[in-house]
């Protein structure tokens, strides 16, 4: 398939993904368009009560189940209470940092109601004050009514969700693309894609994509995932903090960059010896597909370990599922983590979208996954 159709394909998909409003436990409406997406292709398609969305493509000779699945939430905030004047207090749904959130403007629920959450003057504060980061608990967010009964006459309820006001924008360099929600509808985006392009079903085996939900307040969705589908092996699709920024001159802490391939998270999440069970380890047969793929069709793929940052994957929560399904955090590099202008190079989802079409058709028939076996 033309490179170039398939970098259009997924900025096209990518756009629309990052308009729509899914924080953790509201992810209705990316998991229906999603289907919009996927259903041309599938041989079927289910939604669970929790959330979770598969669309199965079985291939047309025998082989192992592969599960390609990506999280379908993103973090933001929700209306916690709405007062007698008519502003809003707020709690944050998964990692939103603080120190962005002052004077930004946000949309309510999925109608897109406008808000502004308050920054106090300039003029008035203290230096004390203009030092300090205002935690959320502190804030408020108005949206020009006078009384809680003007607040419900725009439709806004308690426990609706609330996103920084922010949609995708291509930078001077078009391959170049920063917006909210890239974390994580860049992965729903290249789940897409493989199945449109495995859509022929030649291949051996079954290929389910997949989107989870909730993955920003602790992967809820994956564990569920995994014990339904019961794959042999699940790459977990997400997105990486890069460290190719001024702020982040050691490059050994995160040694991978926009541009630069797809990258392999080897092991990541937490060492802390009180954060048992948030932990990633590459299966040696999945490692060697993507190697094989890598060099195969000479595409980079970066690879790094990432343990004690707290971060991690769906990838952590598969390993646990039924009795241990073999795992990999293959993961898109992207800049300005939580941020409204999170970025990446759009090559790196193309080439992660090659690789993976390569391992379903080529990798999948022969596929060695016993532990030993390496």
């Amino acid at each position: 398939m033309d490179r170039n159709d398939v970098k259009q394909s997924l900025k096209t998909t990518l756009k629309e993904l990052t308009s729509i409003i899914g924080v953790s436990g509201a992810e209705q409406d990316v998991v229906r368009a999603m289907i919009e997406k996927l259903k041309p292709y599938a041989d079927s398609i289910e939604v669970t009560t929790l959330g979770n969305l598969t669309a199965v493509k079985k291939g047309n000779r025998p082989g192992p189940t592969i599960l390609v699945a990506a999280h379908s939430d993103e973090i933001g905030l929700a209306v916690k209470y709405i007062g007698e004047n008519g502003f809003i207090g707020f709690d944050k749904i998964g990692g939103v940092p603080d120190n962005l959130l002052v004077g930004r403007k946000v949309w309510i629920s999925s109608k897109k109601i406008p808000g502004v959450i308050g920054a106090k003057p300039g003029h008035l504060l203290t230096a004390e004050e203009a030092r300090t980061v205002r935690p959320a608990r502190e804030l408020y967010i108005d949206v020009a009514c006078s009384s809680a009964e003007e607040v419900a006459a725009l439709g806004i309820r308690v426990g609706d969700r609330a996103v920084f006001a922010d949609t995708v924008t291509e930078m001077g360099n078009g391959d170049y693309i920063a917006g909210r929600a890239i974390d994580n509808r860049a992965g729903c985006s290249v789940i897409c894609e493989v199945l449109r392009q495995c859509a022929s079903g030649d291949f051996a085996g079954t290929l389910v994509v997949g989107a989870t939900c909730r993955e920003e307040v602790g992967m809820v969705g994956a564990g569920p995932m995994g014990h339904k589908v019961k794959p042999d092996y699940v790459l977990a699709i997400d997105t990486v903090p890069s460290g190719d920024t001024p702020d982040q001159p050691n490059k050994s802490l995160l040694p991978i960059a926009l541009g630069k391939g797809p990258a392999v998270l080897l092991a990541d999440g937490c060492d802390s010896a009180h954060q048992y069970g948030i932990f990633s380890s590459v299966h040696p047969a999945i490692r060697k597909a993507i190697e094989k793929q890598s060099a195969a069709q000479m595409l980079p793929v970066q690879w790094l370990t990432l343990v004690g940052f707290l971060s991690t994957t769906d990838a952590s929560v598969y390993a646990y599922a039924g009795d241990g399904i073999p795992e990999a955090s293959f993961t898109i590099p992207r800049r300005y983590s939580h941020s409204p202008v999170e970025m990446l190079n759009i090559n790196d989802m193309v080439d992660m979208v090659s690789i993976i079409k390569g391992i379903v058709e080529e990798e999948n028939e022969t596929i060695n996954l016993d532990f030993l076996a390496h």
